[in-house]
């Protein structure tokens, strides 16, 4: 595409200044974004710079406002809130799309782009050393959330990048644009969803997890507990039953240990660790039993060195899992 010799100056006159910008904008939100999100940046090309020039909707400044831009991709809408604190925080805002949360020139059955644009500058709110010019340079920060992002990498070539036009083609991708849209608000619903009467609902794997969540919340103090209490709880759904051991009985095995001084006051092992210790403790002969059976159903019992139970070193290894060295 020729771009005339105006055009081109003008492109150059803010380039490297805007370079430099991109070079403090993305440093800045790369260590204080959360490590979930995804950041990516872009400079404006001459070719996209020249052609918006040309929509007659811009005049030789307002047309440097995204000459650099950059998008920050979080998990869901939920975290949209989040994700603009953050910027706000950083930066001078200078200008927000759509500017509210609660009023669209969309209609109801069209779904055109309109992801959360804020238009910020450095402003004084930065501390470093710089040009203090480029301190007043205009950038935008696109929010997105992964689904939003996924689709406009999926159908951007599609819409924009085409020799010709399909309406067949665009209907698509605004199908799926639209399936997007109720999947979001599906996801940012759903703990009030699943208060609905055709979800509000149990099998018997939800019921026994959540009793083993339960029961081990009210044993082991919070901060000796992971975050991902359902993988645990399936773990240790997976030790009892091999074992033979109701959660009733995990129960009062884990009290009497607590209440011998060791149980849950154990702090050098595992929750998991600190359940088979238990068990081996008021249970022995079910510990044993399984360890040296011939036939088994694979589970193999994790016994570390940390445990203290020296005793278990020659019983069969096939059934166990031992990290001595």
């Amino acid at each position: 595409m020729k771009i005339v010799q105006s055009v081109q100056s003008l492109f150059n006159s803010k380039k490297e200044f805007y370079g430099i910008l991109q070079k403090r904008v993305s440093e800045t939100l790369v260590l204080r974004k959360k490590k979930t999100w995804h950041f990516v940046d872009r400079l404006k090309t001459i070719e996209s710079f020249a052609l918006k020039l040309e929509t007659g909707r811009f005049d030789k400044y307002s047309i440097f406002h995204d000459f650099y831009a950059c998008t920050l991709v979080v998990e869901n809408l939920d975290e949209i809130d989040n994700s603009e604190k953050l910027i706000e925080g950083l930066f001078e805002i200078v200008e927000k799309k759509p500017n509210s949360k609660s009023y669209t020139f969309k209609s109801t059955d069209s779904f055109p782009f309109d992801d959360l644009r804020l238009y910020c500058r450095l402003g004084d709110k930065y501390i470093g050393s710089i040009n203090p010019d480029i301190k007043t340079f205009i950038f935008e920060v696109q929010i997105k959330t992964f689904l939003q992002h996924a689709w406009s990498i999926a159908t951007h070539d599609i819409i924009y990048k085409t020799d010709r036009i399909a309406w067949g083609k665009e209907r698509v991708a605004f199908q799926v644009k639209a399936a997007l849209e109720q999947a979001e608000v599906a996801i940012s619903g759903a703990n009030n969803l699943s208060k609905v009467n055709e979800l509000a609902k149990e099998n018997k794997i939800v019921k026994k997890t959540n009793r083993v969540i339960i029961l081990l919340s009210q044993l082991f103090q919070k901060d000796d507990l992971p975050n991902d209490k359902r993988r645990l709880a399936q773990n240790v759904i997976s030790l009892i039953e091999t074992l033979d051991i109701s959660p009733k009985d995990l129960e009062g095995i884990l009290k009497k240990e607590t209440a011998s001084g060791r149980g849950t006051l154990t702090k050098n092992l595992s929750p998991f660790q600190v359940i088979i210790k238990s068990i081996y403790m008021q249970e022995q002969s079910k510990v044993t039993s399984y360890l040296r059976k011939r036939k088994t159903r694979g589970y193999k019992l994790l016994i570390s060195p940390e445990m203290g139970i020296n005793e278990l070193r020659n019983v069969v290894k096939a059934n166990k899992i031992s990290l001595e060295i």
